[in-house]
């Protein structure tokens, strides 16, 4: 058996500042307090996480940082960690803290028969059309199932670092026991699923989308491609080369930096769900589009699609609707 990685936590952290870069709360706040490399530098000096209470909570759980940072360091991983160890010690929750929402029951939930699942989420909740054209375009209804257990209520808790019962991960995964693809909106699921699946292929809306070829034809040099951001960094060192061969193949501009870290909005996120404009929604999606010539946002994320609508008057479409 081969020796174990350890994972590096806030110890590791030098304090280059390479995070920074990519943080939108830097960008926005312009205070290291809220950023992952004050919190790290915080913790190094001894402090507890209800010391620093305003900035773990601040946080999108967008994992820009994660790629970006040299030394290797689990940030995510420490994040959630540090929300979970804030729970325990706190006796009121933020207001955009997920609220009783975890399902234990599997009354409604049917096992899927296909090889390729579609787990719709919070993110494409509410817009049915979206839904049965995803499905469409990738094979009709005999190739994918939609689960009727989508994970939003364990992919919030996470987010939140709340507990989920162990009882409540093994229904949920034993409703996927049968595929061997995952097509899944949550972004923050895609690190979970992997641990719990190892098996199973985990991917999102968009990446799936993306291996159409009607699809990438559709994309061009007059569109910015909005990438979901924490799907993306879970699998940061496969996607990147994945949406570098899209943009070399299609011309169209993308929310990533120099870094190839995808710049999130923060729609997506418990924060910006609740209150995008408390989250800086608007700020951090002009930060995207600043300096760039566009006639047209493609977004993975439908989150995304309002947030931009709000800043720009050109048209902002989900990537499945754009092929005609």
């Amino acid at each position: 058996m081969g020796i174990k990685k350890k994972i590096k936590g806030y110890e590791s952290c030098s304090g280059c500042g390479v995070c920074l870069l990519v943080c939108p709360l830097w960008r926005s706040t312009g205070s290291m307090a809220y950023t992952r490399k004050g919190r790290a530098k915080a913790m190094q000096g001894g402090v507890a996480p209800e010391d620093i209470a305003s900035s773990i909570d601040a946080c999108f759980m967008c994992g820009s940082c994660e790629p970006a940072c040299p030394e290797g360091i689990d940030i995510v991983g420490m994040n959630l960690e540090q929300r979970r160890r804030l729970n325990e010690s706190r006796s009121s929750y933020p207001a955009w803290y997920p609220k009783n929402e975890i399902h234990t029951s599997s009354r409604n939930s049917k096992l899927p028969q296909t090889n390729t699942i579609l787990m719709a989420g919070r993110n494409l909740d509410g817009d049915i059309k979206i839904v049965e054209n995803i499905v469409s375009l990738l094979g009709g209804d005999k190739s994918i199932a939609i689960s009727d257990d989508d994970g939003r209520d364990i992919a919030a808790a996470v987010e939140a670092g709340l507990p989920v019962p162990p009882e409540r991960i093994a229904l949920f995964i034993s409703l996927l026991r049968n595929a061997k693809n995952l097509i899944v909106s949550e972004g923050i699921l895609h690190r979970q699923l992997r641990e719990w699946l190892p098996a199973k292929k985990v991917m999102g809306i968009g990446e799936a989308l993306l291996n159409i070829q009607s699809i990438r034809k559709a994309l061009g040099p007059d569109d910015i491609f909005i990438v979901e951001s924490r799907g993306y960094h879970s699998d940061f060192e496969r996607l990147v080369k994945f949406y570098d061969r899209l943009r070399k193949d299609t011309g169209c501009l993308m929310n990533l930096d120099l870094q190839r870290i995808a710049i999130p909005t923060g729609a997506s996120s418990l924060r910006g769900a609740h209150n995008r404009k408390t989250a800086g929604c608007s700020e951090h999606s002009a930060w995207i589009l600043k300096g760039r010539k566009f006639k047209r946002i493609v977004v993975e994320d439908l989150s995304d699609i309002e947030v931009f609508q709000e800043i720009t008057d050109v048209p902002v479409v989900h990537l499945s609707m754009i092929v005609k």
